[in-house]
């Protein structure tokens, strides 16, 4: 189900029998996406069809220019010594200084507020880190697209066992970070729209790395807001030394200037499928009693487990297990809406983490579903009833937190033109 060839078909099956008016594949941070939409948005396709002319066009260049280059050097007296390939990061950052900026200088603008702003469900596949089931939620996907009017993009985060902890969590955050980041003009132009409302959603492993993405942003929020208190006391401690009064912080570029990592905003809510927030392998009930699931028996759990985290890795290592975060990280969490299977061998895990999201003041909300396997959500395609209500009830989560926060916007855009 992780094969290009499969994943392109089901690109091609969505446009035809899902009706989908954008079905398209594209690069963002270096990882490849799947860009959704069931509403018409021709500003959007528009920009990524010209994104892909240009990528095409760059990639012609670069094989040209490759070969001449080829052909100028070659030395009968000198020996001939290939080049080793770029690495990931440099291929990123080749990326980013070459291609995006030419899309963005050809739309003759910067992004901050010239884009249309639009609603993004950021979805992360499941697949126990071996595999992306991209098909299975294709369905849903545009389903929930066309109910709230937002568009879904689903990064190919990178699989085992080429890519053990961290690699798919590092990709998750680069992507999502790309599209929220202010300084991210070359993405807003490449989609040719800046985000407004988003909900980050994710089924069992996918789940896991939505879980951690929020723990990573929580935490780099927090240690900046340490920093600039830690500044703010040293630039209060030599005020009190110094007769003249202190110059205001400054963060121009300068050599001694302090330069912030910037923080990137929290999602509007968190949904959760059958998440695997615990790969310790310890034991629980519900791990006992479900250990035959036939999607997730006991012995499957035990095998990604081990292959995911590296054995320099403590299993319980808040961003491989978020089952073990820290109350003060998870006290920032969104509204957070969980589902599991009664039978699900996760179960107990949801139960618990929903459990301490709720002592610590968070909304959040678990629901239990019987007569289900493990990761039920693509069922709703099959027919079964209960996966059918279950995709009801995440279309009302989808549009309470996605359509209510723009309507307080519009509320408060009359009160002040009324003032």
């Amino acid at each position: 189900i992780s094969l290009p060839s499969i994943k392109l078909f089901s690109l091609r099956a969505t446009r035809l029998l899902k009706g989908a008016a954008l079905a398209e594949r594209i690069t963002i941070a270096g990882v490849s996406c799947f860009v959704l939409s069931k509403a018409s948005c021709p500003e959007v396709a528009a920009s990524i069809k010209r994104y892909q002319r240009q990528e095409r066009r760059r990639g012609n260049r670069l094989s040209m220019s490759g070969h001449n280059r080829k052909l100028s050097i070659i030395d009968e007296n000198s020996e001939i010594v290939s080049s080793p390939s770029p690495s990931r990061s440099r291929r990123r950052q080749e990326q980013q200084h070459s291609t995006l900026p030419t899309i963005a200088s050809a739309a003759g603008v910067t992004a901050t507020g010239v884009y249309r702003r639009r609603n993004v469900i950021f979805h992360l596949t499941g697949g126990g880190f071996f595999a992306h089931t991209l098909a299975s939620d294709l369905p849903y996907l545009l389903d929930w697209s066309a109910k709230t009017d937002a568009i879904v993009i689903c990064p190919e985060y990178a699989l085992l066992p080429e890519h053990p902890f961290p690699g798919a969590l590092d990709e998750v955050v680069d992507v999502y970070t790309s599209l929220l980041s202010s300084s991210s003009y070359e993405v807003a132009a490449m989609l040719g729209f800046e985000v407004d409302q988003i909900i980050v959603t994710g089924e069992s492993a996918g789940g896991n790395l939505a879980a951690s993405l929020l723990l990573k942003l929580i935490g780099d929020q927090l240690e900046a807001a340490a920093q600039a208190k830690l500044e703010e006391r040293q630039r209060r401690s030599e005020a009190s030394s110094d007769a003249s009064p202190p110059p205001p912080p400054s963060h121009k570029n300068s050599g001694t200037a302090t330069f912030r990592k910037e923080t990137i905003r929290l999602p509007n809510a968190l949904m959760l499928s059958c998440p695997a927030l615990n790969l310790s392998l310890e034991l629980s009930p519900s791990r006992v009693i479900g250990h035959d699931d036939p999607v997730l028996p006991t012995g499957l759990i035990s095998a990604i487990s081990d292959a995911y985290i590296p054995e320099s890795v403590s299993k319980e290592d808040p961003l491989a297990s978020p089952f073990f975060a820290d109350d003060r990280l998870l006290k920032q969490f969104p509204p957070t809406l969980l589902f599991a299977s009664s039978d699900d061998p996760l179960l107990d895990d949801s139960v618990e983490f929903n459990r301490r999201l709720r002592c610590l003041g968070v909304s959040s909300e678990l629901r239990a579903v019987q007569h289900v396997p493990h990761a039920y959500w693509g069922l709703a395609t099959a027919g079964f009833p209960e996966a059918q209500q279950v995709q009801g009830e995440c279309v009302d989560f989808l549009y309470k937190h996605l359509e209510r926060p723009q309507m307080q916007k519009k509320n408060n855009s009359k009160k002040l033109e009324s003032t």
